[in-house]
Protein backbone atom coordinates (compact mmCIF):
# COMPACT_ATOMS: atom_id res chain seq x y z
CA UNK A 1 0.00 0.00 0.00
CA UNK A 2 1.59 3.15 -0.96
CA UNK A 3 2.02 5.85 1.64
CA UNK A 4 -0.78 8.11 0.58
CA UNK A 5 -3.37 5.35 1.57
CA UNK A 6 -1.78 4.69 4.51
CA UNK A 7 -2.36 8.02 5.57
CA UNK A 8 -5.70 7.94 4.06
CA UNK A 9 -6.68 4.47 6.26
CA UNK A 10 -5.26 6.33 9.20
CA UNK A 11 -7.21 9.50 8.78
CA UNK A 12 -9.90 7.95 8.25
CA UNK A 13 -10.07 5.59 11.50
CA UNK A 14 -9.75 8.07 13.76
CA UNK A 15 -12.76 10.41 12.52
CA UNK A 16 -14.93 6.92 11.99
CA UNK A 17 -13.82 6.70 16.24
CA UNK A 18 -14.33 9.94 16.66
CA UNK A 19 -17.82 9.47 15.14
CA UNK A 20 -18.86 6.21 16.94
CA UNK A 21 -17.03 6.94 20.64
CA UNK A 22 -19.10 5.81 23.66
CA UNK A 23 -20.29 2.95 21.64
CA UNK A 24 -19.53 -0.33 21.26
CA UNK A 25 -19.20 -0.04 17.37
CA UNK A 26 -16.27 2.71 18.24
CA UNK A 27 -14.18 -0.43 20.32
CA UNK A 28 -14.44 -2.26 16.62
CA UNK A 29 -13.38 0.46 15.23
CA UNK A 30 -10.09 0.28 17.18
CA UNK A 31 -10.01 -3.48 16.68
CA UNK A 32 -9.74 -2.69 12.82
CA UNK A 33 -7.32 0.28 13.74
CA UNK A 34 -4.93 -2.28 15.43
CA UNK A 35 -5.73 -5.12 13.26
CA UNK A 36 -4.55 -2.48 9.91
CA UNK A 37 -1.22 -1.60 11.82
CA UNK A 38 -0.48 -5.05 12.24
CA UNK A 39 -1.16 -6.40 8.86
CA UNK A 40 0.25 -3.40 6.54
CA UNK A 41 3.95 -3.78 6.44
CA UNK A 42 5.22 -0.73 6.28
CA UNK A 43 3.10 0.35 9.65
CA UNK A 44 4.29 -2.62 11.33
CA UNK A 45 8.13 -2.13 10.11
CA UNK A 46 7.73 1.56 11.75
CA UNK A 47 5.88 0.43 15.15
CA UNK A 48 7.96 -2.76 15.39
CA UNK A 49 10.10 -1.95 18.13
CA UNK A 50 7.45 0.02 20.15
CA UNK A 51 5.22 -3.24 19.45
CA UNK A 52 7.83 -5.34 21.12
CA UNK A 53 8.10 -2.94 24.07
CA UNK A 54 4.60 -2.70 24.27
CA UNK A 55 3.99 -6.48 24.79
CA UNK A 56 7.23 -6.65 27.22
CA UNK A 57 4.97 -4.34 29.56
CA UNK A 58 1.34 -6.01 28.57
CA UNK A 59 3.16 -9.52 30.50
CA UNK A 60 4.04 -7.23 33.45
CA UNK A 61 0.61 -5.96 33.84
CA UNK A 62 -1.17 -9.26 32.94
CA UNK A 63 1.04 -11.22 36.32
CA UNK A 64 -0.26 -7.96 38.07
CA UNK A 65 -3.37 -9.02 37.64
CA UNK A 66 -2.94 -12.10 38.07
CA UNK A 67 -1.42 -12.13 41.82
CA UNK A 68 -4.33 -9.53 42.57
CA UNK A 69 -1.94 -6.50 43.05
CA UNK A 70 -4.40 -4.24 41.01
CA UNK A 71 -7.22 -5.43 42.96
CA UNK A 72 -5.81 -3.31 46.12
CA UNK A 73 -6.77 -0.20 43.71
CA UNK A 74 -9.43 1.91 44.39
CA UNK A 75 -10.41 4.23 41.51
CA UNK A 76 -12.63 6.64 43.87
CA UNK A 77 -10.14 6.78 46.78
CA UNK A 78 -6.89 7.11 44.87
CA UNK A 79 -5.06 10.64 44.46
CA UNK A 80 -2.55 10.68 41.45
CA UNK A 81 0.76 12.60 42.61
CA UNK A 82 2.66 13.02 39.44
CA UNK A 83 6.21 13.84 41.29
CA UNK A 84 5.10 10.17 43.22
CA UNK A 85 5.21 7.47 40.60
CA UNK A 86 5.98 4.74 43.08
CA UNK A 87 2.31 5.17 44.20
CA UNK A 88 0.75 4.40 41.00
CA UNK A 89 -0.88 1.41 41.03
CA UNK A 90 0.79 0.70 37.70
CA UNK A 91 3.93 1.78 38.39
CA UNK A 92 6.08 -1.23 37.84
CA UNK A 93 4.96 -1.38 33.92
CA UNK A 94 6.32 1.54 31.56
CA UNK A 95 9.15 2.10 33.85
CA UNK A 96 11.20 3.79 31.22
CA UNK A 97 9.17 6.65 30.42
CA UNK A 98 8.59 6.95 34.11
CA UNK A 99 11.71 7.41 34.17
CA UNK A 100 12.09 9.97 31.59
CA UNK A 101 9.18 11.95 32.63
CA UNK A 102 10.54 12.52 36.60
CA UNK A 103 14.28 13.20 34.82
CA UNK A 104 12.66 16.56 33.13
CA UNK A 105 8.62 16.68 33.70
CA UNK A 106 8.86 20.40 32.30
CA UNK A 107 10.15 18.78 28.94
CA UNK A 108 8.30 15.89 29.00
CA UNK A 109 6.55 15.46 25.28
CA UNK A 110 2.96 13.64 24.94
CA UNK A 111 4.89 11.44 21.99
CA UNK A 112 7.18 9.73 24.75
CA UNK A 113 4.11 8.00 26.17
CA UNK A 114 3.19 6.57 22.30
CA UNK A 115 3.84 3.19 24.09
CA UNK A 116 1.64 3.61 26.11
CA UNK A 117 -1.46 4.63 24.01
CA UNK A 118 -0.97 1.76 21.64
CA UNK A 119 -0.91 -0.58 25.08
CA UNK A 120 -4.27 0.84 25.78
CA UNK A 121 -5.72 0.68 22.65
CA UNK A 122 -4.12 -3.35 22.35
CA UNK A 123 -6.06 -4.07 24.88
CA UNK A 124 -9.37 -3.12 23.58
CA UNK A 125 -8.60 -4.77 20.72
CA UNK A 126 -7.26 -8.36 22.46
CA UNK A 127 -10.84 -8.02 24.68
CA UNK A 128 -12.28 -7.67 20.94
CA UNK A 129 -10.38 -10.93 19.51
CA UNK A 130 -11.13 -12.91 22.48
CA UNK A 131 -14.70 -12.41 22.26
CA UNK A 132 -14.81 -12.99 18.59
CA UNK A 133 -12.83 -16.32 19.08
CA UNK A 134 -15.57 -17.44 21.84
CA UNK A 135 -17.84 -16.92 19.93
CA UNK A 136 -16.12 -19.20 16.83
CA UNK A 137 -15.67 -22.09 19.31
CA UNK A 138 -19.45 -21.58 20.42
CA UNK A 139 -18.52 -20.37 23.79
CA UNK A 140 -21.57 -18.21 23.63
CA UNK A 141 -22.10 -17.43 27.12
CA UNK A 142 -18.33 -16.33 27.78
CA UNK A 143 -17.94 -14.00 24.50
CA UNK A 144 -21.35 -12.61 25.37
CA UNK A 145 -19.90 -11.34 28.81
CA UNK A 146 -16.67 -10.11 27.02
CA UNK A 147 -19.14 -8.39 24.76
CA UNK A 148 -20.99 -7.17 27.64
CA UNK A 149 -17.31 -5.37 29.34
CA UNK A 150 -16.86 -3.88 26.43
CA UNK A 151 -20.21 -2.00 25.85
CA UNK A 152 -20.18 -1.05 29.36
CA UNK A 153 -16.62 -0.09 29.46
CA UNK A 154 -16.95 2.13 25.77
CA UNK A 155 -19.47 4.71 28.27
CA UNK A 156 -17.27 4.94 31.31
CA UNK A 157 -16.44 7.91 32.85
CA UNK A 158 -13.52 7.91 35.93
CA UNK A 159 -13.17 10.00 38.93
CA UNK A 160 -10.27 10.99 38.83
CA UNK A 161 -8.44 13.08 41.92
CA UNK A 162 -4.82 14.39 41.39
CA UNK A 163 -2.04 16.85 43.44
CA UNK A 164 -1.52 20.01 41.71
CA UNK A 165 1.63 21.68 42.21
CA UNK A 166 0.75 23.24 45.70
CA UNK A 167 -0.39 19.62 46.76
CA UNK A 168 -4.00 20.70 46.79
CA UNK A 169 -6.48 17.81 45.53
CA UNK A 170 -8.56 18.39 42.61
CA UNK A 171 -11.19 15.93 41.81
CA UNK A 172 -12.77 15.42 38.36
CA UNK A 173 -13.71 12.48 35.77
CA UNK A 174 -12.84 11.49 32.75
CA UNK A 175 -14.15 9.87 29.63
CA UNK A 176 -12.76 6.41 28.44
CA UNK A 177 -13.96 6.98 25.11
CA UNK A 178 -12.29 10.75 24.86
CA UNK A 179 -8.80 8.76 26.00
CA UNK A 180 -9.17 6.32 23.84
CA UNK A 181 -10.03 8.82 20.92
CA UNK A 182 -6.00 11.27 22.32
CA UNK A 183 -4.73 7.48 22.29
CA UNK A 184 -5.79 6.72 18.24
CA UNK A 185 -4.73 9.97 17.50
CA UNK A 186 -1.18 10.45 18.97
CA UNK A 187 -0.01 6.57 17.11
CA UNK A 188 -1.92 8.46 14.38
CA UNK A 189 0.52 11.41 14.37
CA UNK A 190 3.52 9.21 14.75
CA UNK A 191 3.45 7.10 11.80
CA UNK A 192 2.09 9.98 9.66
CA UNK A 193 4.69 12.64 10.86
CA UNK A 194 7.30 9.65 9.90
CA UNK A 195 5.46 9.54 6.33
CA UNK A 196 5.35 13.10 6.15
CA UNK A 197 9.46 14.09 7.43
CA UNK A 198 10.75 11.10 5.37
CA UNK A 199 8.84 12.53 2.06
CA UNK A 200 9.99 16.19 2.55
CA UNK A 201 14.04 14.40 3.18
CA UNK A 202 13.49 12.27 0.05
CA UNK A 203 12.15 15.39 -1.83
CA UNK A 204 15.31 17.12 -1.76
CA UNK A 205 17.70 14.27 -2.80
CA UNK A 206 18.66 13.92 -6.88
CA UNK A 207 16.10 11.18 -8.45
CA UNK A 208 18.66 8.46 -9.55
CA UNK A 209 18.46 8.37 -13.39
CA UNK A 210 15.70 6.46 -15.21
CA UNK A 211 16.90 3.97 -18.29
CA UNK A 212 16.19 1.09 -20.30
CA UNK A 213 18.17 -1.98 -21.09
CA UNK A 214 16.55 -3.24 -23.90
CA UNK A 215 18.96 -6.16 -24.41
CA UNK A 216 18.10 -7.54 -20.42
CA UNK A 217 14.34 -6.23 -21.31
CA UNK A 218 15.25 -4.42 -17.45
CA UNK A 219 13.44 -1.19 -16.69
CA UNK A 220 15.40 0.90 -13.20
CA UNK A 221 13.92 3.42 -12.00
CA UNK A 222 13.93 4.84 -8.29
CA UNK A 223 16.81 2.60 -7.55
CA UNK A 224 14.09 -0.48 -8.68
CA UNK A 225 15.34 -3.25 -11.63
CA UNK A 226 11.87 -4.05 -13.25
CA UNK A 227 12.04 -6.83 -15.69
CA UNK A 228 9.75 -6.14 -18.36
CA UNK A 229 10.19 -9.40 -20.96
CA UNK A 230 9.81 -12.17 -18.61
CA UNK A 231 9.79 -14.58 -21.29
CA UNK A 232 11.82 -14.91 -24.29
CA UNK A 233 9.04 -13.46 -26.43
CA UNK A 234 9.05 -9.49 -25.79
CA UNK A 235 5.49 -8.00 -25.20
CA UNK A 236 4.20 -4.73 -26.28
CA UNK A 237 5.29 -3.51 -23.30
CA UNK A 238 8.96 -3.67 -24.01
CA UNK A 239 8.72 -2.14 -27.04
CA UNK A 240 6.97 0.83 -25.97
CA UNK A 241 9.76 1.20 -23.54
CA UNK A 242 12.80 0.74 -26.21
CA UNK A 243 10.62 3.65 -27.91
CA UNK A 244 10.50 5.79 -25.59
CA UNK A 245 14.14 5.19 -24.44
CA UNK A 246 15.33 5.94 -28.09
CA UNK A 247 14.29 9.44 -28.00
CA UNK A 248 16.74 11.80 -27.14
CA UNK A 249 14.40 13.54 -25.08
CA UNK A 250 12.75 10.48 -23.14
CA UNK A 251 9.66 12.56 -22.18
CA UNK A 252 8.49 13.13 -25.50
CA UNK A 253 5.68 10.88 -26.54
CA UNK A 254 5.64 7.66 -28.08
CA UNK A 255 3.19 7.16 -31.01
CA UNK A 256 1.52 3.78 -31.53
CA UNK A 257 2.01 3.81 -35.00
CA UNK A 258 5.44 4.50 -34.53
CA UNK A 259 5.94 1.60 -32.16
CA UNK A 260 3.28 -0.73 -34.63
CA UNK A 261 5.26 0.16 -37.69
CA UNK A 262 9.22 0.68 -36.41
CA UNK A 263 9.21 -2.07 -33.23
CA UNK A 264 6.62 -4.65 -33.97
CA UNK A 265 7.21 -4.31 -38.04
CA UNK A 266 3.29 -4.13 -38.50
CA UNK A 267 1.01 -1.72 -39.60
CA UNK A 268 -1.26 -0.09 -37.40
CA UNK A 269 -4.84 0.01 -38.05
CA UNK A 270 -6.41 2.86 -36.49
CA UNK A 271 -9.69 1.56 -36.15
CA UNK A 272 -8.90 -1.21 -33.79
CA UNK A 273 -5.21 -1.68 -32.54
CA UNK A 274 -5.02 1.90 -30.39
CA UNK A 275 -6.75 -0.95 -27.71
CA UNK A 276 -4.32 -3.33 -27.68
CA UNK A 277 -1.43 -0.31 -27.14
CA UNK A 278 -3.74 1.09 -23.88
CA UNK A 279 -3.74 -2.59 -22.32
CA UNK A 280 -0.19 -2.65 -23.17
CA UNK A 281 0.13 0.56 -21.30
CA UNK A 282 -1.87 -0.46 -18.22
CA UNK A 283 -0.21 -3.59 -18.00
CA UNK A 284 3.20 -1.72 -17.85
CA UNK A 285 1.73 0.40 -15.36
CA UNK A 286 0.34 -2.53 -12.94
CA UNK A 287 3.91 -4.19 -13.12
CA UNK A 288 6.14 -1.42 -12.05
CA UNK A 289 3.07 -1.17 -9.09
CA UNK A 290 3.48 -4.16 -8.37
CA UNK A 291 7.81 -4.38 -8.40
CA UNK A 292 7.57 -1.29 -6.76
CA UNK A 293 5.46 -2.62 -3.78
CA UNK A 294 2.85 0.13 -5.21
CA UNK A 295 5.32 3.21 -4.90
CA UNK A 296 4.16 3.83 -8.61
CA UNK A 297 1.37 3.56 -9.98
CA UNK A 298 1.19 5.93 -13.08
CA UNK A 299 4.71 5.50 -14.95
CA UNK A 300 2.93 5.71 -18.18
CA UNK A 301 -0.16 8.15 -19.28
CA UNK A 302 -1.72 7.75 -22.75
CA UNK A 303 -3.97 8.80 -25.34
CA UNK A 304 -7.06 6.35 -26.15
CA UNK A 305 -7.84 8.39 -29.15
CA UNK A 306 -7.40 6.63 -32.79
CA UNK A 307 -4.10 8.28 -33.13
CA UNK A 308 -3.21 7.27 -29.47
CA UNK A 309 0.14 8.01 -27.84
CA UNK A 310 2.25 7.30 -24.13
CA UNK A 311 4.52 8.88 -22.31
CA UNK A 312 6.22 8.73 -19.30
CA UNK A 313 4.32 10.71 -16.18
CA UNK A 314 6.72 14.39 -15.49
CA UNK A 315 6.43 13.48 -11.82
CA UNK A 316 8.55 10.56 -12.39
CA UNK A 317 11.50 12.02 -15.00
Amino acid sequence: MTTDKIKNKIESYVKQYQANSGTFEGFVIIYNYIDFLKNEPYTYKMLGDIFEYVESQKKILKELHKNKELDKFNPNEFVFDAKNPSAWPTNLVFKKIQELYLKKPEEFNIMEALPIDLLNLIMIYDTLAKTRNKAKSNDLEEANRLTEEAKKLSTTFLPVKAKDEKGNIMAASFSISAYYLKCMAVVGKYILDNIDAKAWLDSGKPKPPISFDKDKSILNIQGEEIKIARQKDRPIDHYILECIFSKDDISDPADFSEISQEYLKEEYDKAKDWNKFRHACDNLNKKIEKDTRDKINDFLIYSTEKLGWCKINQKHL
